[in-house]
């Protein structure tokens, strides 16, 4: 008998850590990055046609213009020059002059779970170049998408 509850006891703390390290695995809470994008956040349950609304309203409601040809296939393109709100809501390196641009996609990763990524790029001169600068702003409009795709 006391074999058997060897056995059982085994095969419980097995499930549990198997449990426990799947549920902490690579996934995360949706900030894992793909190549080439900064950041990223997991939507569950909320149609693709909400998310990408969600992402126009939440984008052009902070103050960016959407690029012609934005939208297809799940790609939305968004700039923004530097100005006086700029550098208050992204820093002082925001000045006149700076545009930043902002790479929204949005790629399903299984039935009803979506991944809206971004990628940043910066123009000083004539190039745009990736950047980290003004990350931690696109964070939390990528948290007020999630929030408005669930809601709309």
């Amino acid at each position: 008998m006391f074999k058997y509850w060897k056995n059982l006891s085994r095969i419980v703390l097995f499930l549990a850590l198997w449990v426990l390290f799947s549920g902490c695995g690579a996934v995360g809470d949706g900030d894992q990055t793909r190549s080439g994008f900064l950041l990223s956040r997991k939507i569950e349950f909320a149609p693709r046609y909400n998310i990408e609304r969600a992402i126009i309203t939440v984008f052009q409601g902070d103050g960016f213009e959407i690029l012609p040809g934005s939208g297809t296939s799940g790609t939305f393109r968004f700039v923004r020059e530097g100005d006086a709100l700029g550098r208050e809501r992204f820093g002082e390196w925001f000045g006149p002059g700076v545009f930043l641009r902002v790479k929204v996609a949005v790629t399903e990763v299984e039935f009803g779970t979506h991944r809206v990524s971004s990628a940043l790029e910066i123009r000083r001169e004539d190039q745009f170049v990736t950047t980290q600068e003004g990350s931690r702003r696109v964070k939390v409009l990528l948290g007020r998408v999630k929030k408005l795709a669930g809601l709309l």
